[in-house]
């Protein structure tokens, strides 16, 4: 539902109200039945929105708490990735479906010959669901830098979630 500060992405049969003050950006490879779009904050931050097909996700892994779990593990496999914390993981209902909600803090190690042993905190967010009714797989996902974690952008990515319709 459009606010005044929000209004309604709608694509492919599904759809998430996102603020007003981004603007978005589809991958060009992007398809009904996989693909991504970006939705730019003003403060260069980023949340993406990753879909596919749910038969390939059922193949890879055996729930949906374990594709959220790829994910984190991934996030935690980066060479760059240091101090990992998951400071929450939590199960949501969204538009009818569980879905798997997952917050990360971890600091970056800078790459570049001048920044030496430097980190940077940054936080990650992802929401994982699975709907039969379209056959697809959704991924709401952002990695803030330090600057952005405040409860503005987890607002604003939860905001999103819970607006989210997939069928």
């Amino acid at each position: 539902m459009e606010t005044e500060n929000s209004e309604r992405f709608s694509v492919y049969g599904f759809s998430t109200d996102y603020p007003r003050s981004c603007w978005i950006e589809f991958n060009p490879k992007s398809r009904r039945d996989a693909g991504d779009v970006v939705f730019h904050f003003p403060e260069k931050e980023r949340v993406f929105l990753s879909w596919g097909e749910l038969e390939r996700a059922e193949k890879r892994f055996q729930s949906i708490e374990g594709h959220a779990e790829h994910g984190v593990s991934m996030l935690r496999k980066n060479r760059a990735a240091r101090d990992f914390e998951r400071v929450r993981n939590d199960s949501l209902t969204l538009n009818s479906h569980s879905a798997v909600y997952n917050r990360i803090r971890v600091k970056e190690l800078l790459a570049g010959f001048l920044s030496g042993r430097k980190t940077v905190e940054r936080e990650a967010y992802s929401i994982h669901l699975h709907c039969r009714e379209s056959s697809r797989y959704f991924v709401l996902y952002s990695l803030l830098s330090r600057s952005a974690t405040d409860e503005t952008y987890e607002k604003s990515i939860l905001a999103m979630a819970h607006s989210f319709k997939c069928h």
